[in-house]
């Protein structure tokens, strides 16, 4: 496994040498998706470059829960078509594309209210599995 150094010096010097060649793929952003997909691409065996504006991953984990999901949220707000697209692309990552990176995670759902909260989140897990 090789190690270096991460600095100014070297990011010049790495932009500079991805600036010299042609790139199969450079992906912009290194936060989880940025830094999955140049994973992917290089085990591809592509050439791959990737930039991120600030230091990797910065601010990715407030603003980002890692998961692949299918927009349970969408579903309350009766987003139909959006929650089958966000369905079909988690599908195929986790069937087709990348099942070596994605896999099922239970998560517990927290309820405040006894009775109606339970029903109304059971009712719509339900209908979210039934479209999946």
């Amino acid at each position: 496994m090789r190690t270096g150094t991460l600095g100014p010096a070297q990011r010049a010097e790495a932009l500079a040498g991805m600036a010299e060649r042609e790139l199969d793929v450079l992906v912009v952003g290194g936060g989880v998706v940025g830094a999955g997909t140049a994973l992917d691409a290089v085990t591809r065996g592509l050439s791959t470059g990737l930039v991120e504006a600030r230091d990797w991953a910065s601010g990715t984990s407030s603003r980002s829960s890692k998961l692949i999901h299918g927009g349970l949220r969408y579903l309350e707000m009766l987003d139909f078509a959006l929650v089958r697209e966000a369905l079909k692309e988690r599908g195929l990552l986790l069937e087709r594309l990348a099942p070596h990176l994605v896999k099922p995670v239970p998560f517990l759902y927290p309820l405040q209210h006894q009775g109606w909260e339970r029903l109304y989140a059971g009712t719509g897990v339900a209908l979210y599995d039934v479209m999946s």
